[in-house]
């Protein structure tokens, strides 16, 4: 009997025991980290990243249960990003785990990154993913996103990536060398050299001849030298490094140049090879 009455007691201590108390006061606050900047010669590609962060600290066990969606408040692409005229088209970060489902415009946590959230009051996942290489127009590019708890919104986040202004020489210049041949040297004449070139910003191109623009004789200056002239793109550059040319902007696209190099009278110049080192800088901004 004593011992009946042990068991009643003890029964009646577990069948009073309080259930899970439920998750109430849930905050989150988003911010971007890591990458803010990318340069399209860069062979690296650009992660883009997320925190989301519990201001209270780890939350109560059946918090979990909450759906946490990232939703675009503008017309492109959850994990696009525009200035106002271009958009990058950000992709799924290779093999990433963190979101249960997603689409253009809705991105969902997954169950196991919310139970890190609740856990330890704090989640960073790879938001989106920026192939290296791209040449897109220079400026700063957004996005806005709402933060949904159970389809209820609760902040904002505004990720961003500021691309560097870049150019890139391409075809028989892209190691930064090339060669003009006059041949036979005749008064007046004429050689050309195409360069093909990238850029993403505002591009212009100074010249610095090594000898003054003349071509000198490979026993020295003193010999004999001949004097030429500068074009690019058919517009005549001094060649003294202080004569600043703009070749546009094309937001990315391959575009081509001209040198062109005019002897002047040459006279009656001594026999031998001629030769100068002419070096274009180009600036892109």
């Amino acid at each position: 009997m004593k011992l009946n009455t042990i068991l009643v007691a003890t029964l009646g201590v577990l069948g009073l025991s309080s259930p899970a108390a439920a998750c109430t006061d849930f905050e989150v606050f988003a911010q971007p980290v890591g990458v803010e900047g990318y340069n399209p010669n860069t062979l690296a590609p650009a992660t883009l990243q997320i925190e989301f962060i519990l201001p209270a600290g780890p939350a109560q066990a059946s918090c979990a249960s909450h759906k946490i969606d990232l939703v675009s408040q503008t017309s492109f692409g959850v994990r696009d990003l525009s200035d106002g005229i271009a958009t990058i088209e950000g992709t799924v970060p290779a093999g990433q785990s963190a979101f249960a489902a997603f689409n253009d415009t809705t991105i969902r946590l997954s169950q196991a990154a919310v139970d890190e959230l609740i856990a330890t009051g704090s989640f960073v996942f790879d938001y989106s993913w920026i192939q290296p290489g791209q040449f897109f127009p220079a400026g700063t590019y957004t996005n806005v996103l709402d933060v949904n708890v159970n389809g209820v919104q609760v902040t904002s986040v505004e990720p961003e990536l500021a691309v560097s202004p870049a150019v890139r020489l391409l075809g028989d210049v892209s190691s930064g060398y090339g060669q003009v041949d006059f041949g036979a040297l005749e008064s007046f004449e004429e050689a050309t050299v195409n360069f093909i070139y990238q850029s993403n910003a505002e591009l212009s191109v100074t010249a610095q001849s090594q000898n003054g623009e003349r071509l000198v004789h490979e026993d020295g200056a003193r010999v004999y030298a001949v004097p030429y002239s500068t074009y690019i793109n058919d517009a005549p550059v001094a060649a003294n490094g202080a004569s600043r040319m703009n070749l546009g902007a094309e937001n990315g696209r391959q575009s081509i140049g001209t040198i062109r190099l005019r002897l002047g009278d040459i006279g009656t110049p001594v026999a031998g090879e001629y030769a100068d080192v002419l070096t274009l800088s180009f600036t892109a901004n």
